[in-house]
């Protein structure tokens, strides 16, 4: 049924689909071995039960059928491997992070000791890969493993990068390049290839999964300095008071609108960083950042939109056009 979500109207063009991709992912916590072993199926089971917001395979499946082509099982795979390698660096992001909530509910490390999130999470980008195996595509075989190194280097990047304040915007672009961007420019590149594009059309389809991708991190950066803790599902100012630097401050230090107020909390002793952090995150506040940040995040989505205007019409390439416009409106 498709009700007020604008998620599920969005995605009506492949709802049935995504059930597919959902039933795939529920059935990883099942063993198919003599003696299944519970704890580690119960544990599965509780971190993948959590329904997302399914941006990813539903690009690849939408992307897909561009052409006519009605996703089968290579692209329901290909859509579900998305999802996990997703939901795997999720695990590994909190666990990375310290974080105890994850929309709302308690993160496996959290839960059960980041020993066993992390390995949870090892699980998980495995069977990821396993899929994609069932693509029987090489190409795309590679791009996912490029993307899995993608993604571990941008976790790197962003440790080695706390607490120094050397983030410049260009390293935070190329960070959130690999955290986010490589997987929706993946999920998009993919579903063109399943959908036998051609390849001008796929190069179009994976720079629109770029920018898109790129438009949703620095909108979900901007989140962390305009929503609250229960909007978020995580604690506000959430990056800062781990001394990463997103958008928001880099743009603030760079106009030395918060260059002292952040210098200072990333300089301080752990017992003063509570009091410190409230005046950095009201500096960056009172700043210009916010909207320039958000002038930054809206010209992705218009390069993204201009990637969609020369493909074919269809109510496919309108849920794509669609869900471009709802993450600038930030209602995902």
């Amino acid at each position: 049924m498709l009700g007020a979500d604008p998620k599920e109207r969005i995605y009506a063009p492949v709802a049935n689909d995504l059930e597919l991709v959902i039933a795939n992912i529920a059935g990883v916590a099942e063993s198919e071995g003599p003696e299944p072993p519970a704890e580690i199926e119960s544990r599965l089971a509780q971190v993948l039960a959590t329904p997302g917001k399914r941006i990813r395979p539903a690009i690849t499946l939408l992307t897909s059928k561009l052409w006519g082509r009605i996703p089968d099982d290579r692209t329901i795979k290909m859509a579900t491997a998305v999802e996990l390698l997703h939901i795997a660096s999720l695990i590994h992001d909190d666990t990375v992070d310290s974080a105890d909530t994850r929309r709302g509910h308690a993160t496996a490390s959290n839960l059960w000791g980041g020993n066993i999130a992390v390995l949870l999470g090892d699980f998980v980008f495995a069977t990821s890969a396993t899929f994609v195996c069932d693509t029987n595509s090489v190409r795309l075989i590679r791009r996912f493993a490029e993307t899995i190194a993608e993604l571990s280097r941008g976790e790197l990047n962003e440790i080695l990068e706390s607490w120094t304040g050397q983030t410049d915007r260009q390293k935070y672009l190329r960070r959130i390049y690999d955290k986010t961007a490589s997987l929706f420019s993946t999920s998009a590149e993919s579903g063109a290839v399943l959908g036998e594009a051609d390849e001008e059309a796929i190069a179009n389809l994976r720079h629109y999964g770029y920018n898109l991708g790129m438009a949703y991190q620095v909108f979900d950066d901007l989140l962390d300095y305009e929503s609250s803790p229960e909007q978020l599902g995580k604690p506000t100012a959430n990056d800062l008071a781990n001394g990463v630097l997103t958008l928001p401050a880099i743009l603030a230090i760079e106009s030395g609108a918060a260059r002292d107020e952040v210098g200072k909390f990333l300089r301080a002793p752990q017992q003063d960083r509570p009091e410190l952090l409230q005046v950095a995150y009201d500096a960056i506040c009172q700043s210009d950042a916010l909207d320039e940040s958000r002038s930054i995040a809206n010209g992705y989505v218009d390069s993204a939109l201009d990637n969609l205007a020369a493909l074919p019409e269809s109510d496919s390439k309108e849920a794509l056009v669609q869900l471009t416009a709802y993450i600038r409106d930030r209602q995902f």
